[in-house]
């Protein structure tokens, strides 16, 4: 011990940098570690910090795809939570998709609590690029956070990715994070976080496990009608001059991923979200109607198609948690439709050679 302290206090300016160069060589591996999947080669079980973490999820997923890719075709549902109530699951989603005659296919429903477009970037940009299909999903609550949440992505301070093209766009784009060139930023929220929430249960001896559960909401927890009517009025009151305020700023980080999936020759669709046309009506027409025209010509420019299924289906109020979330009735209707246009999407890609 006394020769260790010895060597704290040596000044040998070869002994420092000897001391530097190890250190960044720790952190160079811990940095691999996570961004070449390899941290997936322990369950996400023991990664999870909660039931509900949906980050590290998404996460713990796509660098598990990234280390070991599937040899089948493979479909990626991207979103907020709205996209993570939608669909059952995504072994369910790939079974609809087979029953809809398409092809053996592995799925993941990789929607995530206020994930936003630089999130979305980031899985497009580490998912394997074979046989790829990313079901981006697009609704009013995807415009409306502001842009240092999406920003921070940079530094994998949301989802545990690193995104080369994601980081050169912010430096170039808004000249932040410039210099960054590792995730440490968020690997050390990770297990700082994780840490603080379990720690207990460590100094007790024992290892904590959390079960991921991909759904929050179910029939047992539907709002009335009045509180559902009260969320029309809070939104048009308070996230609307959010959404006004940081529209364009998602429209670009949404038209960079584009652009960047398909530089990969990653397959996109732009999904609709679900919407409780019982009780919105009209009311949201004029905020939707701001970013749907953007994102039409956006569209059209990269050749990929954009959905919206859900008038045609009819999904009623009761099937809903609130105005976006779906519960168990209406996510096995939007699912099969979905399964459906994946099918066709599919099929196109086939015809074409490959493109959309």
């Amino acid at each position: 011990m006394s020769s260790f302290r010895r060597g704290l206090r040596n000044r040998n300016p070869l002994v420092l940098v000897a001391a530097l160069a190890l250190l960044v060589l720790a952190l160079f591996g811990i940095q691999s570690y996570f961004t070449s999947g390899r941290w997936t080669s322990i369950p996400l079980e023991y990664w999870a910090r909660t039931a509900s973490d949906d980050s590290t999820y998404v996460s713990w997923a796509v660098g598990s795809v990234k280390r070991h890719p599937p040899q089948e075709p493979s479909v990626y549902l991207l979103g907020g939570s709205s996209a993570r109530e939608s669909v059952v699951s995504g072994s369910s989603l790939a079974a609809d998709i087979r029953r809809e005659g398409g092809p053996d296919v592995a799925a993941w429903d990789l929607g995530s609590i206020n994930q936003n477009f630089a999130q979305s970037l980031a899985v497009a940009d580490n998912v394997p690029a074979a046989s790829t299909y990313l079901l981006v999903g697009v609704g009013l609550g995807r415009f409306t956070s502001d842009r240092g949440s999406s920003l921070i992505q940079a530094e994998g301070r949301g989802l545990l990715l690193d995104s080369p093209s994601l980081q050169g766009y912010v430096a170039r784009t808004y000249g932040k994070y410039r210099y960054t060139r590792t995730i440490l930023a968020g690997v050390f929220v990770q297990l700082t976080s994780k840490l603080e929430s379990q720690g207990g249960e460590l100094l007790a001896g024992t290892i904590p496990r959390r079960t991921y559960s991909q759904h929050r909401y179910n029939l047992r927890s539907i709002h009335t009608v009045a509180q559902k009517e009260r969320m029309v009025e809070k939104w048009n009151k308070r996230r609307y001059p959010k959404f006004v305020r940081n529209l364009s700023f998602h429209l670009d980080m949404l038209d960079q991923l584009l652009t960047r999936a398909q530089q990969r020759g990653l397959h996109v669709v732009l999904v609709e979200l679900p919407l409780d046309r019982d009780i919105v009506g009209d009311r949201f027409d004029y905020a939707i109607t701001q970013y749907r025209g953007p994102i039409e010509a956006m569209a059209a420019e990269h050749g990929v198609p954009y959905l919206d299924f859900n008038d045609e289906l009819h999904i009623k109020n009761r099937d809903f948690h609130d105005l976006v979330h779906l519960v168990e009735p209406g996510r096995v209707v939007w699912q099969r439709r979905l399964a459906r246009e994946v099918v066709r999407v599919m099929s196109s890609t086939a015809q074409h050679g490959g493109s959309e």
